[in-house]
């Protein structure tokens, strides 16, 4: 092999530009790789109903924490622990929220271990409740919840949880928020960042990352670069969180 100095002056030169050129673009694409992610436009005005319990409620609420990732969104959630939307629909006051303000989604997010236990019921009263927000002029979107350790051996796992959410979601029509999967896949990614406590509840995190797969579901859009607002969770732990929604997404 010839080495540089044994080379004629002009075809070194020639040599040294290249090589100075091919770092370039190798230190370029590198700080690329590192910089923040660009945002994307913010999504138009849009009204969000959240219709669920405790997994919803806790932390502020997801709605509080989806009106974070855009100033173009407003968002507000029936949810008292416990509840079922069997329960929503019997005691009306959820319906009649849905009745009196134009929306443009509804969130339905049943008791966390409905789907698995009775998912008859889950089905039966997501209909009842879709037939009455398409009549509203609004759209469906099912909040796939996350598995709950306390619940595992009884059946109540991530797959479950999915195969009950995209089953109902698939005869509905209607769009599918896979939060279950996104808490899955951090888990695996960074297992030391705590989601969920041991009978379910989402931590702050979790909170954010449930906001995230939601944003990205309504709006067929990344979340990843969207403003990191929420003040009480490191800026690196929401773009994570962000990017793994994201991931979930298929983006």
């Amino acid at each position: 092999m010839v080495s540089l100095n044994q080379m004629p002056i002009n075809t070194r030169l020639r040599a040294i530009a290249l090589l100075l050129l091919g770092a370039t673009l190798i230190l370029f694409g590198a700080c690329q790789r590192l910089a923040p992610p660009k945002a994307s436009p913010p999504p138009p005005p849009t009204a969000v109903l959240f219709i669920g319990n405790s997994f919803t409620d806790f932390n502020n609420g997801i709605d509080t924490a989806l009106q974070g990732l855009a100033s173009t969104i407003t968002a507000t959630r029936i949810a008292p622990g416990g509840y079922t939307l069997e329960i929503h629909w019997n005691q009306r006051k959820a319906l009649e929220r849905l009745q009196q303000t134009p929306w443009n989604y509804v969130v339905l997010q049943e008791q966390s271990q409905t789907p698995v236990f009775d998912q008859a019921k889950f089905r039966q009263f997501a209909q009842a409740f879709d037939r009455e927000i398409q009549r509203q002029g609004a759209k469906t979107v099912l909040l796939m919840t996350w598995e709950r350790p306390d619940s595992v051996i009884y059946g109540v796992t991530t797959a479950n949880l999915a195969t009950a959410y995209k089953t109902v979601g698939r005869e509905l029509g209607a769009k599918v928020a896979p939060a279950g999967l996104a808490f899955e896949r951090s888990r695996q990614q960074k297992p030391d960042l705590a989601l969920y406590s041991d009978d379910g509840h989402p931590t702050v995190a979790g909170t954010y990352l449930a906001a995230c797969v939601l944003y990205g579901t309504l709006f067929d859009r990344s979340p990843l670069g969207r403003p990191a607002t929420a003040a009480t969770i490191p800026r690196e732990t929401q773009v994570y969180l962000q990017r793994i929604a994201a991931k979930t997404l298929g983006y």
